[in-house]
């Protein structure tokens, strides 16, 4: 086998058992032997130009086989960047990857974005694999998601501090120009954020405030303490209209089922009505099926 085996060895260990051809060819390894060596089962070809060492056939693995086709500069992106980030929870059986080169491709289960303003500073590495950076993915994820989802990803990475408004911005203003899909909905929802007072640290409460804006009430402010007269700390509410003593508390599936918790939040909502708070709490069923009921609620307070 010798010494290029080797470090053909060494390159596939950083990218999930994979190489390319010409990465092959750079150490040495001829076209033929490549070929010959495949046939015997040695190597096993993933993708035309991609082979492989034998082994699992994992996501990670697809992802890499994908981005590792197109050449370089190219990362994985979309909702297949938005899943490494964590910015969602859901795996996407496409794998879609962003290239320069003009290689707008669908191929098996993955499919080639082309751009004219990717460079390899917006390539970082995650978990072997390379992946747009975070403000990349979510500006790019206007382009192919639903308003919804940029949305949920939007406000999952600003809660993780994945990234940060200014951050998106800044990288708006280096690529918007007409016709730069995914922009328009990015600074549409940058623009609502920007309005809001505060970060939310739930999706729920994500979802009570983006109903709000759109009833056009007045918008409360979030993660408000309330203390006594002495200054105690008495808790830490949802929300709160502090000019006509409100308080809204959002109740989830997974508070209903935490006793203890249920009873430190009963224990926090008489001490804040003892003085002088009104506390409104809604939960996740009603905020999604019964906004009207909410908005009902809380019309009169919010003026």
């Amino acid at each position: 086998m010798g010494m290029e085996n080797q470090a053909i060895a060494a390159i596939a260990r950083t990218q999930h058992g994979l190489f390319t051809r010409s990465q092959a060819r750079a150490v040495g390894l001829k076209d033929r032997t490549l070929d010959t060596r495949v046939s015997n089962n040695i190597y096993e070809r993933v993708l035309p130009e991609v082979f492989g060492l034998p082994g699992a056939d994992t996501w990670h693995r697809r992802v890499t086989a994908a981005v590792l086709s197109v050449g370089e500069p190219a990362a994985a992106s979309h909702m297949t960047a938005a899943y490494l980030w964590e910015l969602t929870d859901s795996r996407p059986d496409l794998v879609e990857v962003t290239c320069r080169r003009h290689f707008r491709v669908r191929r098996g289960t993955a499919s080639v974005h082309e751009s004219k303003d990717l460079i390899p500073t917006d390539i970082v590495s995650i978990d072997g694999v390379a992946v747009t950076s975070a403000v990349r993915t979510i500006v790019d994820l206007g382009a192919s998601a639903s308003l919804g989802t940029v949305a949920r990803c939007l406000d999952k990475g600003l809660r993780d501090m994945t990234f940060s408004l200014d951050g998106i911005q800044r990288f708006v203003k280096r690529v918007g120009r007409p016709g730069r899909t995914g922009v328009g909905t990015i600074r549409l929802l940058l623009e609502e954020r920007l309005a809001w007072a505060g970060l939310t640290e739930s999706a729920l409460e994500d979802a009570f405030r983006s109903l709000i804006d759109l009833t056009g009430l007045s918008m409360p402010h979030p993660q408000v303490e309330v203390r006594d007269q002495s200054g105690a700390f008495v808790g830490r509410f949802d929300f709160a209209y502090p000019d006509r003593r409100v308080l809204i508390e959002l109740d989830s599936e997974r508070w209903h089922m935490d006793s203890e918790a249920f009873q430190r939040d009963r224990e926090k909502q008489n001490r804040a009505h003892a003085l002088g708070w009104t506390v409104y709490r809604f939960t996740w069923q009603q905020i999604r099926h019964e906004p009207d009921h909410v908005v009902g609620t809380l019309a009169y307070v919010s003026a």
